[in-house]
Formats: C-alpha cells, structure tokens, sequence
C-alpha cells in the first residue's frame, strides 16, 4: 500500500522500541503482511436462522470467537488463503445487534428505546447512523496518520467541557439530525471507508459524538468494506458488555479515554453513572481479550489530578501493562464549563508536570504519542 504521512514523527515514532513492540499487528497490517481481523472474520462461517432467539445468537457468538481467535494463532499466509464465507461471523453480529436495537442497551445507559420503530434514547439516534464529517485527520496520534476519520451524530455522554458539542450536543432540540448530517445506511458507510483509504488513510477510524449508538451500521458496513485496512474504535467506552462482544474481534486498534478515576465525577460532569467500573471493565477487557494495542487518551482537567488522573495512571499501569498513553494537556472551557468554577480553565504547566512525573515513576509508557 502507499504509505502517505505529512508530519516527521509519524514517521520517527515508529524508531521507538515500545512503540513497534506493542503495536506490532498494527504495523503489520501497515505493512501489509498481516490481514485486518475483520478480514477473517469473514472467513468464519456462521449457520443460523434470523428468527433464532437472540440467546442462542449470543451463544453462537461466543463459540464464534473462539474458532476465529484460534485462527489469528495460525500462519498469516494461510489465512490469507481462505474464502470469504457468505453467512459469516461479520453477519452473525450485525444481526445480533439489529435485535438489541429493538429494546437499545448498546451503551450503560441501556435506554432500552426500540430504536428499530423510531423511538429515541439519550442519544437521540434512532435505527438510522448519521455521519457528520469523514476525512484524512492529521492531528491525531502520529503512529496514526494520515486516519480516516468518520465522525458520527449524537452521543451517549453529556460532557459539560464537551469539545464536539457541535456534533454531540448542540443540535438537540434544535434542529433536525438530518440538517446537520448525511445519513448512511451500511454499504453507503463501507463506501466512505474505501473513499478514505484511496486517499491514503491508514486506518478507518470510528469516533463522535460516539460510534457506540452506531455499533450496527458499523459493523454492518465490514461486510462490504474490501480494504486490509486497520479498524480503529475511537471512543468513550461506556458501553456494554455485550455490545463489546459484537466488535471486540474485529477491531484491530482501540483509542479509548479515559476521563475521570471515580464515579462521582463522571456523574457531575458527564451525567452518568459508574463511570470509572464501566470503562475500567472495558479497557481491561479488550486489553486482554481484544487486539490489546490501545492507545488510552487521558484529558487531564484542572483540579482534577488527585481524584482523576493518578488514579487513572494507576489502574493503567497495574493492570492495562500493554497500553501505551496519550496524556493530553489541551483542556479549555468549552461549552458549559464555564459554569463550574473549579474546570473553568486550562491546566497549568505545573499540573501537567507532576502528572507526567508521576506517570514516568509507574513506568507508563506515553512519551512518545503525549
């Protein structure tokens, strides 16, 4: 493939020993000498029936996982050999969840809104996916660009200091969601992947508002995607467990935050509850069950480094050992924020240092994408 970058280091971060180490299947599909797992997936036949309950879906699902994840074991060259089956395990979870659409529980919120018939939950998504924007991204981490970024209409968050509020927030009950966004249906979405990567995209990378509300077209949308392109899920991770399962084999890279280290924050700044149990459950997960290259991006607010960010650095370094972080000190007021006093600026030069000292002494690697 053409190996297009605009910036130095995205060239540079890749001399970084950890860096290679621990995105190495990345790289790989970089290099084109290891297929994207969604890829195999195809490869994985799947008999059922569209009126099967969904708890026998599930439990296909899981046996499902298990034969492809004994796959990946296997010589790359082999796999690259096998025929794309016509019922499959792509097939198996878009229709899995098409039927949790029917009482929505794709995020922890679990609205429980029959999305299928029109109704709406927190996010204000209906059965249908909205795209808002979709382009080569070069401000994200370097060892990513240039990404094909698709960001998609609504979240499942309401962050006060929301920073996409234009895409999350701003247009509930405002406008209609068809003012601001293109509708996609899931070939339409596989065409804006493959669009991206003839521009030069190294990645397709999901991201919002969240892509959580959108977890059937996206995964839908493998089932036409052709490209051995990385699947990257850019997200808050306040999803299920179960709707985890429907994208955990498939995704190849994850860039999840990580925003707050207790519950109670995430109640006052966000509007949800047991913020830190879900997320942590999650990264644990696809840290140990998934692809386990993650990039966690970490927000660091003002006032915030006792409560939030060391005891995030903390969990990230006892049990997330193969992530690498992005400790981010663009924070600015925005939206709402200016209401709370206390997040009402940017954190200091003195803030940022104590935590980067601190993840230094836990031996968190994050030097090279910070």
């Amino acid at each position: 493939m053409v190996f297009r970058v605009f910036r130095p280091e995205a060239v540079s971060v890749w001399k970084n020993e950890e860096i290679f180490k621990r995105f190495s299947k990345y790289r790989g599909i970089l290099d084109g000498k290891l297929l994207a797992r969604y890829l195999v997936a195809k490869s994985v036949k799947c008999d059922f029936n569209l009126s099967d309950p969904v708890e026998k879906l599930e439990s296909l699902l899981k046996e499902k996982s298990l034969e492809f994840n004994k796959l990946l074991n296997k010589d790359s060259n082999n796999l690259k050999n096998r025929v794309v089956q016509e019922i499959n395990y792509i097939t198996l979870a878009e229709t899995i969840a098409i039927k949790y659409l029917q009482a929505c529980m794709f995020c922890e919120r679990q609205c429980k809104a029959n999305r299928m018939s029109g109704e709406k939950g927190f996010c204000l998504i209906s059965k249908d996916s909205y795209v808002s924007s979709a382009f080569l991204h070069m401000g994200e981490e370097p060892l990513l660009i240039p990404s094909g970024t698709i960001f998609f209409q609504g979240c499942n968050f309401g962050c006060v200091f929301c920073q996409n509020y234009d895409i999350s927030q701003a247009w509930k009950g405002k406008k209609k969601i068809e003012d601001v966004a293109q509708k996609v249906n899931t070939l339409q979405l596989a065409s804006i992947t493959e669009k991206l990567v003839d521009k030069g995209a190294i990645n397709v990378n999901y991201v919002g508002g969240d892509p959580i509300p959108n977890i059937h077209t996206i995964v839908g949308s493998l089932k036409f995607q052709k490209s051995n392109i990385c699947q990257l899920w850019n997200s808050n991770f306040f999803l299920t467990d179960k709707s985890l399962s429907l994208i955990i084999d498939f995704m190849d890279f994850w860039l999840p935050d990580f925003k707050y280290g207790n519950n109670e924050c995430g109640k006052k700044y966000s509007g949800i509850d047991n913020y830190f149990d879900v997320v942590a459950r999650n990264h644990k997960r696809i840290h140990d069950e998934g692809s386990g290259e993650i990039c966690i991006r970490h927000l660091v607010m003002p006032n915030h480094i006792e409560c939030c960010t060391k005891p995030i650095l903390d969990y990230v370094a006892k049990e997330l050992p193969k992530a690498v972080m992005n400790i981010m000190g663009q924070y600015r007021p925005q939206y709402k924020a200016f209401n709370y006093e206390e997040i009402n600026r940017s954190p200091t030069s003195e803030e940022m240092h104590e935590v980067k000292m601190y993840a230094q002494k836990l031996g968190i690697v994050f030097e090279p994408l910070s």
